[in-house]
């Protein structure tokens, strides 16, 4: 499984996210160009807009949104060890899902050519890390609860 909870997986998945979003931005952003509301089809590709600022995308989505996911990876893969139920693998998911689709709004909300789109873009940096801080303390918690000591002392009588 190349995307499992290995080392590899991690920085795999990490580089198709990265991928993934920096598309969606520019899609996004190709989008709400002038195309949009200026005439009845979008700019062409060749006739793409220059204010786009290709070393913000190139630079930005991969730095902190994809590194906050990478983090999330290492974070999980230290708080279980070997313990992997498949409750702490949907857990996992389900966090890694929901943070993605969150970052993939606040893109696609950034990128409209409106006063405040700038500000849309710190929902990946505020928001979206408070998703993936609770799902890996519920799977810190599943980790934690396998990893306690047994219980010490009389067993108790089954008929009381």
């Amino acid at each position: 499984m190349a995307m499992g909870m290995t080392r590899r997986g991690a920085w795999l998945r990490y580089g198709l996210v990265s991928v993934l979003l920096i598309l969606i931005h520019v899609g996004a952003l190709w989008f709400f160009s002038d195309g949009v509301y200026h005439g009845n089809a979008n700019v062409p590709l060749f006739k793409f807009p220059e204010e786009v600022d290709v070393l913000y995308i190139l630079t930005f989505t991969p730095l902190f949104i994809g590194l906050k996911y990478r983090v999330y990876d290492a974070a999980v893969r230290a708080a279980t060890r070997n313990y992997r139920p498949r409750a702490a693998v949907v857990c996992f998911v389900a966090g890694y899902v929901v943070a993605l689709a969150m970052d993939v709004a606040c893109l696609v909300a950034a990128s409209r050519p409106i006063a405040d789109s700038g500000l849309s873009i710190l929902g990946s940096v505020f928001q979206t890390p408070l998703v993936l801080l609770v799902a890996g303390a519920l799977i810190a918690g599943a980790g934690m609860q396998n990893g306690r000591p047994p219980e010490t002392g009389p067993a108790p009588f089954p008929g009381r």
